[in-house]
């Protein structure tokens, strides 16, 4: 079973604007860059995601993000993915929180819509993330977020429902060297619920990100995802296995 709900409460990648003598950091996802990136699986999915960031003069700033996923719906891994299977668009705004073990914190909001031939859904998610200061873990970079969940799901038998739910990750990052280039690893848990319906995603992702170039400004991607959905109708489950998918792309920062 493919996954069934689509819902990163905030962006892959989340950056910053751009200032001429700021280094790009997109390892803290509490940076917003203007940006753009293109990824594409081993099943050749396409993944394509543009934001656009901006900031305030009490140095705030805010990200408006939307990204799309594409597939073939005849599983023909041998073409690229251009069937339509679930979008987001998202607003990201961070601050500075003037306390020394979480010193910036985000607020996000979010539309999710899936139309695939197993589910259709129409999600709305309001949502949070804090950095961890990296001096209290090691030199980590730790985000926790969380965010809750509210909206209609279709399977293709017909069965509707209205479903609320919550969300929670945590993203773990660590640099390798000096060049910027960092490990990340992604655990996620999605659990909605509704009369009829309930369902649960359960995710790692892990990832390795290096600029391509002096400025940081174009960076490889790449992820592996290890995920499950479960899905019960009345209390009765349906089938499903752990899913894998690897990831490779490139985004560039303006």
């Amino acid at each position: 079973m493919k996954k069934l709900v689509l819902l990163t409460p905030l962006a892959l990648a989340l950056s910053t604007p751009t200032f001429a003598d700021e280094v790009i950091d997109p390892a803290d996802v509490t940076n917003v860059y203007t940006q753009t990136a293109l990824m594409v699986s081993g099943d050749s999915s396409l993944l394509w995601q543009g934001q656009v960031a901006g900031g305030m003069e009490n140095g705030q700033q805010f990200a408006l993000l939307a990204e799309a996923t594409f597939d073939n719906e005849d599983n023909d891994s041998n073409k690229f993915g251009l069937d339509y299977q679930n979008s987001r668009v998202q607003y990201f705004h961070v601050f500075d929180t003037g306390i020394n073990s979480t010193p910036k914190a985000g607020v996000s909001f979010d539309y999710i819509n899936t139309r695939t031939n197993a589910v259709k859904n129409d999600l709305l998610a309001v949502g949070g993330v804090a950095a961890v200061n990296p001096a209290s873990v090691g030199g980590l970079l730790v985000f926790p977020m969380a965010n809750v969940i509210a909206g209609n799901m279709e399977l293709a038998d017909g069965t509707k429902d209205d479903l609320t739910g919550f969300g929670a990750s945590l993203i773990t990052a660590k640099y390798i060297g000096d060049t910027g280039a960092y490990v990340v690893v992604t655990p996620e848990i999605q659990n909605l619920s509704g009369d009829t319906l309930d369902v649960q995603n359960i995710t790692v992702k892990t990832g390795l990100n290096a600029p391509l170039n002096s400025n940081r400004s174009t960076w490889i991607n790449t992820r592996f995802d290890f995920a499950k959905s479960t899905i019960s109708v009345n209390g009765t489950d349906l089938d499903a296995d752990w899913e894998t998918k690897a990831w490779l792309g490139v985004r560039h920062d303006f």
